[in-house]
């Protein structure tokens, strides 16, 4: 609980260093209706609402977690380099996709991808948060912030 609350409250300072960061940066005359903010302002945005929520189910959990033996271990053999890698390959993937297919469908290959590759089982479920994430990606980019995607070749 104690270190939940300690990143909490790191993330909460991050989020703010970085909301007012993004406040300085100049206006262009060449700026779109979003601007040079748009983006920036809604990252620390997202970031502190998950700093808020980490501190919260912090604050309101019954008892501490508690780590298994195993799980413990540095030498856990799930968070290696090649690991890593894998995840960044998968994400570099999304760029042919994304100019092949068009942003949704090449997000929700995306997301299915790393859900897939992080151990989830194949389901209908899994299929169903792909959509839905990439259908909120959407919204929040090319509906909320006037942000348009590329098509893609065949979408």
């Amino acid at each position: 609980m104690k270190k939940d609350l300690i990143a909490s409250a790191l993330l909460l300072a991050v989020a703010a260093a970085y909301y007012v960061a993004t406040v300085r940066i100049p206006v262009s005359t060449l700026a779109d209706e979003v601007g040079p903010h748009g983006l920036p302002k809604v990252l620390a945005i997202a970031l502190a609402v998950v700093a808020v929520g980490l501190g919260v189910r912090a604050l309101i959990a019954k008892r501490p977690v508690t780590v298994p033996e195993t799980a413990a271990n540095d030498d856990d053999p799930e968070a290696t380099p090649l690991r890593a890698l894998g995840l960044l390959g998968i994400g570099a993937l999304y760029m042919p996709a994304a100019w092949i297919l068009g942003y949704v469908p090449a997000l929700i290959l995306l997301i299915l991808g790393i859900a897939l590759y992080e151990g989830m089982r194949p389901s209908w479920r899994v299929v169903g948060i792909a959509i839905g994430g990439a259908t909120l990606f959407w919204l929040l980019f090319v509906v909320l912030l006037g942000v348009p995607q590329p098509a893609g070749l065949l979408f």
